[in-house]
């Protein structure tokens, strides 16, 4: 990310989400960390921003780096009251860096994840190769990744280009079959989701129906948009991604 977009996620820190989310493709992301983490685990939540997942994580009895590019947003995290309710030897640990080189050592830690940034990053092949080099053999690494058949994407490249950013940069699934096989990852799980959201795009369907409310509807697990994309993934927006690195390294 440039210097222009790191200063577009500081104006955003005050103000910032912090609660997990009960809709279902936020409440995924929770599920998956928690799925795949144990106590103790060593745990680098990348792109991690206030610490939405970190600080729950870290409550969880987890030993948590937090990275990201914003500075105000790692502060942010440290300021919550939720954070300095840990004891300060167990909190989560705020790291100021790009994605693409990670201050980490390689092959340290049980766990990584990143979500809702490696979109942003014509380059994000190299954060996600960072991403496994830092797990230890056996690890897990849980990543979204945007698939490019959805027409919800010429939203949000827009919107990201007028904020100043470069767009938006999905990736097939044989280019990331290939960068995971490659990488000597194999996988563990995937879901799709988002073939549903893509009409909520379309003039005046979210401003004049209740749709958003009939495929997203809260604490369902999964959704609309989850079950009918789960039977058409090439279609999705986005899909959620658990690899396991070889432990015969």
């Amino acid at each position: 990310m440039t210097s222009r977009e790191q200063a577009h996620f500081n104006l955003r820190a005050s103000s910032y989400e912090t609660e997990i989310g009960q809709d279902y493709p936020q409440a995924l992301k929770w599920s998956l960390i928690e799925k795949y983490s144990r106590l103790g685990n060593t745990v680098v939540d990348v792109g991690g921003a206030n610490g939405r997942h970190a600080v729950d994580l870290a409550q969880l009895g987890c030993d948590v780096t937090c990275v990201d590019l914003s500075p105000s947003m790692l502060l942010q995290m440290c300021q919550r009251e939720e954070f300095l309710a840990i004891p300060e030897t167990k909190r989560p640990r705020p790291v100021v860096s790009k994605a693409q080189q990670l201050p980490i050592q390689s092959n340290s830690v049980d766990m990584s994840y990143c979500f809702a940034t490696l979109l942003l990053m014509p380059d994000q092949e190299k954060a996600i190769s960072e991403l496994v080099r830092i797990v230890k053999p056996g690890g897990y690494i849980i990543l979204d990744i945007a698939r490019p058949w959805n027409l919800g994407w010429i939203y949000w490249r827009r919107y990201y280009k007028k904020l100043g950013f470069s767009g938006i940069f999905p990736l097939s699934f044989q280019r990331t079959n290939t960068l995971f096989k490659n990488m000597k990852c194999h996988l563990v799980e995937k879901v799709a989701t988002g073939f549903l959201s893509q009409l909520l795009f379309l003039p005046l369907i979210e401003s004049r129906t209740k749709l958003r409310g009939v495929i997203h509807a809260a604490r369902q697990s999964p959704d609309l948009d989850g079950r009918i994309t789960s039977k058409i993934p090439l279609l999705a927006n986005r899909e959620y991604i658990v690899l396991r690195k070889d432990s015969r390294l």
